[in-house]
């Protein structure tokens, strides 16, 4: 009797760990996790004829991928990374004089080093220029953006069925980023007091543009890459993405750049800016 319960007890424990395991490998293949990196290739477009593109950026991110079965060809693909987008300007200023002319300029604050806001620039300006004032006027030439975001990825992935040890697939969804942190580095020419005019180019570098970049940006993320299964349900992923933005990157009125017209009324007002990020990544990470 005691011996027929032993057997009993140890036939409940195998079977509940067999039932275990099978739920374990079949929640593996219904859910898997992993970890990914990016890096990219980013530019941004203008949506004002003042601002132009001025060629392309590397970025890279990096994080958390995860995956949902939703059927034998459907996947649902999400994840949060962290990740730097951004690109580079060129702001085209019309020093000639013309009474339709203009030109972008900002004021340095130089006592606390740092780009000032509209409103302290407003009042640099009118203030007289006889002695030393802590801001300086700058023409804005170009500017290249960094800008740290974290990233929800909401995808559909459909895959093909495993031919060798290889299974293709597409993906097509959207991107939620969240600025988190803005950098820019400019070259300006400074505004001498002394002759009034503009003098040789410099740089002014990681100046924080935080204030006037989006806190939200959007874009479409299409794909397609290949996984190449290892063991079980681990697999090497590779993909290549396009991100299209459809948010403007940065605020419609600028909180610091101000746009000033020969023909206007003497004093500069904020920049009316629209910028869409989009870029060519790559993908590498490892599936569980």
């Amino acid at each position: 009797m005691k011996n027929m319960k032993k057997v009993l007890t140890l036939s409940a424990l195998v079977l509940a760990t067999s039932l275990a395991f099978g739920q374990d490998d079949a929640a593996s293949k219904n859910v898997r996790f992993g970890l990914m990196v990016s890096p990219s290739v980013n530019w941004l477009k203008s949506g004002e004829k003042i601002i132009e593109k001025n060629g392309v950026a590397m970025r890279f991110g990096g994080g958390l991928g995860l995956e949902f079965r939703l059927t034998n060809v459907a996947v649902f693909a999400t994840g949060l990374m962290i990740n730097t987008s951004g690109g580079k300007v060129k702001y085209r200023n019309d020093l000639s004089g013309n009474p339709s002319s203009s030109y972008i300029a900002y004021f340095y604050d130089k006592e606390n080093d740092e780009i000032a806001e509209f409103q302290p620039a407003y009042d640099a300006y009118t203030e007289t220029s006889t002695g030393p004032t802590r801001y300086d006027a700058c023409l804005i030439n170009e500017r290249k953006y960094t800008i740290t975001y974290v990233t929800l990825p909401l995808t559909l992935k459909l895959r093909t069925k495993e031919i060798g040890a290889l299974t293709y697939f597409g993906m097509f969804g959207v991107n939620s980023s969240f600025r988190v942190a803005a950098k820019a580095t400019d070259e300006v020419q400074r505004l001498s007091t002394n002759t009034g005019t503009w003098q040789a180019p410099e740089t002014i570098s990681k100046s924080d543009v935080k204030g006037d970049v989006s806190l939200f940006s959007g874009a479409l993320n299409m794909g397609l890459g290949v996984e190449w299964n290892l063991s079980g349900s681990t697999s090497l992923v590779i993909g290549a993405n396009y991100l299209l933005g459809f948010t403007n990157v940065v605020k419609n009125n600028s909180d610091y750049l101000q746009k000033f017209t020969e023909g206007g009324p003497g004093y500069g007002a904020p920049l009316k800016q629209s910028l869409k990020s989009n870029s060519i990544g790559l993908t590498v990470g490892v599936l569980f």
